[in-house]
């Protein structure tokens, strides 16, 4: 039968019979709907809505949240969210079931055009789009001509969709954050290069650090990519020869500027996947060399990670961390890295602490870090017992904090 054509209002019109939606985050973010419903707010008035939408990369203060009945997701919405917004505690992995439980009538699904045989492809982002569209009845496909078409991955027929809206509306675009100028961020990544050898299997967050390390990483080979995104500093290494030629570059997501996209227009070395596959522990227990690289707020002389809370604001959730961390750290030749600075950005207080408050949550418990690294060093946390654990902590922290870790060490 195919996908019925709509406009704006069209949108608005199917948003008003919706009994629920879900909204997917990261660059598969449904821009467009921020106008639709800025026009006409009462639309969704009675909408229930879960979304994806990830902390400091989506906007969560938006008519889509504010007008909504209720809203829940898995990051934190930042001081301005309604008090009808919650935050539902998951992995990344665990979301696909929760999104599949939720079962939204309603869908909005950024795609390519379609080519000559309607088939469209998602884009920039496949997280939860395989999920979602299988339970919903309302299926609405916006057509981006923005969006780059990567020929290796599955497509997906617009006949799957029953409503398709032409959209002109750019998608997420994440500015470059390998600048020069931060020495600190640069000796972290000078640590990390060394425990990454030729070959290995890269996992990494988003931020300064793991685009500095792409820097530092140019002269490697062989190198391969699976991860739950890939951020456009990736160029970097495609473009030094660093990849390994036969091995594509597997990912949920990926995230950059307008420059990155219009590069990834046609290539066919980058596999969009759902987190259902990415995220996986039978697909990671697969990898063998899976050297995962994540950053976190503080790390206690335990070894334990808290990646959520910072003093009394919870400003993330555990996304894929824990996921990525075990992963690694069972990798035969792979291994947990936690990459931070070794103080706060006052420069006072140090992110190696003696104990998480009693509050912090444990996003990484101890056993899954294999290495944690500072602008200070490398301190090993593999075959060591608790004191000496704490010991190779405390000498990677803040000169300054060093002599009360080692006291209470």
């Amino acid at each position: 039968m195919g996908a019925k054509q709509i406009d704006a209002a069209g949108a608005r019109q199917l948003l008003r019979e919706a009994e629920t939606l879900f909204l997917q985050g990261m660059s598969g973010e449904p821009r467009s709907l921020h106008a639709i419903i800025a026009d006409d707010p009462s639309a969704i008035s009675r909408l229930t809505i879960l979304t994806s939408f990830v902390s400091g990369i989506n906007r969560f203060d938006c008519a889509l949240f504010d007008n909504a009945a209720r809203v829940s997701g898995f990051f934190p919405a930042g001081a301005k969210a309604r008090d009808t917004y919650r935050q539902v505690i998951s992995t990344y992995f665990g979301v696909t079931e929760s999104v599949r439980a939720f079962a939204a009538d309603t869908v909005f699904i950024p795609v390519s055009p379609p080519d000559r045989s309607g088939m469209v492809t998602p884009g920039l982002s496949a997280e939860f789009v395989e999920t979602s569209l299988q339970t919903a009845s309302q299926r609405i496909a916006i057509i981006s001509p923005s969006l780059p078409v990567l020929p290796g991955n599955a497509c997906l027929s617009l006949d799957r969709f029953s409503h398709s809206l032409v959209d002109t509306t750019p998608p997420l675009s994440l500015p470059s954050n390998n600048l020069g100028g931060d020495p600190v961020s640069d000796a972290i990544a000078d640590h990390l290069a060394r425990l990454i050898g030729d070959g290995a299997t890269l996992q990494t967050g988003i931020g300064r650090v793991p685009s500095r390390l792409f820097s530092k990483l140019t002269g490697h080979r062989s190198l391969r990519i699976h991860s739950g995104l890939i951020s456009g500093e990736i160029r970097t290494l495609v473009e030094a020869g660093a990849i390994d030629p036969d091995s594509p570059m597997h990912c949920a997501t990926l995230t950059g500027d307008t420059d990155f996209y219009h590069w990834l227009d046609g290539r066919e070395d980058f596999r969009l996947h759902p987190i259902q596959h990415t995220h996986h522990p039978s697909t990671l227990a697969n990898i063998d060399g899976l050297i995962t690289v994540n950053s976190a707020i503080e790390v206690d002389l335990l070894g334990q990670v808290n990646a959520e809370k910072a003093g009394d604001r919870i400003v993330s959730a555990a996304g894929g961390l824990p996921d990525f961390s075990a992963a690694g750290h069972r990798s035969p030749g792979g291994c947990s890295i936690i990459a931070l600075p070794a103080t706060d950005t006052s420069g006072t207080r140090s992110r190696i602490v003696a104990r998480l408050p009693d509050d912090a949550p444990v996003t990484v418990p101890r056993a899954d870090v294999d290495f944690v690294v500072t602008e200070h060093g490398i301190a090993e946390l593999r075959g060591k017992t608790p004191d000496e654990r704490a010991r190779a902590l405390a000498d990677i922290a803040a000169p300054d904090a060093r002599p009360a870790l080692k006291r209470y060490s």
